[in-house]
Parts: C-alpha cells; sequence; structure tokens
C-alpha cells in the first residue's frame, strides 16, 4: 500500500481521489512518519436488492427436520454469549 504525507495528499487531493476511484489504490495519509488515515475505494453495491429479498429468502433451502434442534442450539448459543451494547444508545 503507498503512502504519502498528508502535505503531499492536500496538494494533489484531486488526483489523490482519481486515483482511489479509477485505479483501486489504497494510500495511507501520514503525519510525522505516524499513519493517520486511510483512504481506500468503497465497496461494490451488492446486487441485491431490498426489494428481491423476499425472493431471495424464498429460494433459500429449507432446514427440513433440523429446524427445531438448530433453533434451540440458537437459543442455548444467545444465552451464553452477551448482546454487544450499542455505543451511541
Amino acid at each position: 500500500m503507498e503512502r504519502i504525507s498528508v502535505t503531499q495528499a492536500v496538494r494533489q487531493f484531486s488526483d489523490l481521489l482519481n486515483r482511489v476511484f479509477y485505479q483501486g489504490v489504497s494510500v495511507e495519509l501520514e503525519r510525522g512518519n505516524k499513519i493517520i488515515a486511510r483512504i481506500s475505494p468503497v465497496s461494490p453495491e451488492s446486487p441485491l436488492k431490498v426489494k428481491d429479498l423476499n425472493k431471495f429468502f424464498s429460494e433459500l433451502p429449507s432446514l427440513g427436520n433440523d429446524s427445531e434442534s438448530f433453533e434451540k442450539d440458537l437459543k442455548h448459543i444467545r444465552k451464553k454469549i452477551p448482546l454487544e451494547k450499542n455505543q451511541w444508545d
């Protein structure tokens, strides 16, 4: 991964963003030999849209006779692992 100074990134910001977008390059920004940020391309959008979720779920394989056992296993796991708290609450 390429590393450039913050000063250089500011001076060439438009070119930097174009490289990230068009070439898929990720760049680490440093200040005083310390990495303070990373600029990278966003993940591609999922081809699955919300309006298609019902169809997607209906086409998944059925659990069959194992569904009750699977449900019990999930409940058992949930009791042992506490839920994470949302830091924004």
